[in-house]
């Protein structure tokens, strides 16, 4: 397969060498001798898998110029896509020497050798690459991105923030992109335990993105670390009214500063609401557990009604245990509840899945209607499935 695609790519690159030939050094049988010669020497290499060998030809028969600079970059491309970076490197290395080059086919080439660093981690000399086309054009998108993918990758923020504030597009929210970098700063100076400069980056990351639930949820870790449980819970709570997926990583701390505080019935009061408007088991869970400290019986019938709503199996389990465990009777849970929680708890479960791309479905399909490959799919087995 990998020959067949350097065939079609060096084609091209063989035909533009020979029109140059003949274009520049006069047409002669010695030369299309030598050029066919060395074409069809090329073609054997990559009939015996020697595309190395095959390579070395086609760059002595093929000079750069403007007319083939496109296929010598899709050449350069189609090594790095097999993960052949080293050829891919060279390739794109020697398309930036020529002096024939455009300043488009230049910057096009820098590109290329810079995706190709990326891939092999070479993170530095693809940034010295990406900053070189920058300077040629301050407002280019591209390079712009894949600085910003690089500071990313080496957490060097303070960079990321800067190409950040550059990016444009409908698209992209880089003010929500500003306010994460801001908390990953944060994040490193609440472990060093400077909390005037926690305070700082939190302020900026509430300026950029009002609504960014994770600024909440650090300035909650700070008051945490101060001990100052009623603040702590505050900023919990507030992260959790911004994002309620926020409570599966806080609700125990939330419990906790609440305990420190001695204000229960504050915190069974807005676990109830925040039960009411999520969808989440969490909250459920927790008020449950809060429920059962005093009243075991409490506990049961509110599991009961949360379940009747909105059947979960962390649910159910929760539920069973408090029932096993407590010696209270199974017989308040009667054989109709059950099997109606465990119906809708495989209501809407697919029963077959596309073993090569992960399509999902309750019929089963010999071609996936996704990838469109056959006999792909198989029945879902585990403790939801067959």
């Amino acid at each position: 397969m990998f020959e067949l695609a350097l065939v079609l790519v060096l084609l091209p690159l063989a035909a533009a060498g020979g029109w140059w030939i003949g274009r520049y050094h006069g047409s002669t049988r010695r030369r299309q001798k030598v050029l066919s010669s060395n074409y069809f020497r090329g073609l054997n290499y990559l009939l015996n898998e020697q595309p190395d060998k095959a390579i070395e030809v086609f760059l002595e028969i093929a000079e750069i110029n403007r007319d083939t600079v496109e296929t010598h970059l899709a050449l350069g491309n189609l090594f790095r896509r097999r993960g052949e970076m080293d050829k891919a490197i060279r390739f794109h290395k020697h398309i930036i020497s020529r002096p024939s080059l455009t300043d488009e086919q230049r910057s096009q080439a820098l590109y290329e050798l810079g995706e190709d660093y990326m891939r092999a981690g070479l993170l530095d000399r693809a940034e010295r690459l990406f900053s070189e086309l920058l300077e040629h054009d301050p407002r280019a998108q591209v390079p712009t991105r894949q600085l910003l993918d690089i500071y990313q990758q080496e957490k060097d923020w303070e960079k990321a923030i800067d190409k950040a504030r550059h990016l444009q597009g409908d698209n992209v929210d880089r003010h929500a992109l500003i306010a994460q970098f801001h908390c990953e700063m944060a994040c490193q100076e609440l472990k060093a335990g400077n909390h005037d400069r926690v305070l700082q980056l939190l302020r900026q990351a509430r300026h950029h993105d009002p609504r960014n639930p994770r600024a909440r949820l650090l300035q909650g870790d700070l008051a945490w670390q101060l001990q100052d449980w009623e603040t702590a819970a505050s900023h919990y709570r507030d992260a959790c009214e911004i994002e309620g997926d926020c409570a599966i990583q806080v609700l125990d701390r939330i419990v906790e500063c609440h305990q420190y505080t001695g204000a229960l019935d504050e915190l069974r009061e807005w676990l109830a609401g925040l039960a009411e408007h999520s969808k989440l088991t969490t909250p459920v869970l927790t008020l449950a557990r809060l429920k059962a400290e005093e009243n075991l019986q409490s506990a049961v019938d509110y599991l009961l009604e949360q379940l009747a709503r909105r059947p979960t199996v962390r649910g159910l389990e929760y539920l069973m245990d408090l029932l096993n465990r407590q010696g209270v009777s199974l017989d308040q849970v009667g054989p109709e509840l059950i099997r109606d929680l465990m119906q809708r708890l495989l209501e809407g479960q697919p029963r077959y899945r596309c073993n090569h791309c992960g399509f999902s479905g309750s019929s089963y399909h010999w071609l996936c209607p996704s990838c469109r490959r056959w006999n792909t799919t198989r029945a879902i087995t585990g403790v939801l499935g067959e």
